[in-house]
């Protein structure tokens, strides 16, 4: 691992990229609700992400066009300020109700003070659509390349490489108070049987702070 290293309980992440599964214009057939569980914006805006963040922080928000403006709010939510935009084309239509989608928008946002590595970044590319919500892996190397570690991935899907992750689909390397994820369960019996686990846990205290 590289700057990516899992820090140790007392430790907040520099960077957090988070990819919600937000619940406007998802329901339907070809919606994610048929896909995986969503969350209301009350719940997505509760999450203690102030908690999780270093005092000087990078937030990545993936939001798409029905969901954009309402991203902003959330990353205000959460602590940060919304800064500037990357735009992922696909080399597929999606849905909507006027035009056809055919990108994804990741947000960035600030908390504190945190210029970027990197300052040759284009804000738009070309990458190929693979699954449904499947963002592309050439994603994590641009954010390593942009913002400072420790790496915190919320609502992964997969492992990735210098990356601590969270979600209902990956053995998550923190837990969350108020967001149970299947990895908890296997964690807590773990742990009832004398096995030592890496997971970093964020306290309630530091929850409601």
């Amino acid at each position: 691992m590289s700057d990516g290293t899992p820090p140790d309980d007392s430790a907040r992440y520099t960077t957090i990229l988070v990819d919600p599964p937000w619940p406007t214009g998802q329901q339907g057939k070809y919606g994610a609700a048929s896909k995986y569980a969503l969350m209301t914006l009350e719940r997505i805006k509760a999450m203690p992400i102030g908690a999780l963040a270093a005092d000087n922080a990078h937030l990545y928000l993936w939001c798409y066009p029905a969901t954009r403006y309402v991203a902003e709010d959330v990353m205000r939510e959460w602590g940060f300020e919304f800064k500037d935009e990357f735009v992922w084309g696909k080399d597929q239509m999606g849905l909507g109700q006027y035009f056809r989608h055919a990108h994804e928008t990741l947000l960035l946002g600030v908390k504190g003070k945190l210029p970027v590595k990197f300052r040759g970044q284009r804000s738009f590319t070309m990458l190929p659509r693979q699954d449904h919500s499947h963002k592309p892996e050439e994603v994590h190397v641009m954010i390593q390349r942009l913002s400072p570690g420790p790496y915190l991935e919320l609502f992964a899907r997969r492992p990735a490489h210098g990356f601590h992750v969270w979600g209902n689909q990956v053995d998550s390397d923190i837990t969350i108070p108020g967001y149970p994820v299947p990895s908890d369960i296997k964690t807590k019996t773990n742990t009832n049987t004398n096995t030592n686990t890496t997971k970093v846990a964020v306290t309630e205290e530091a929850a409601d702070a």
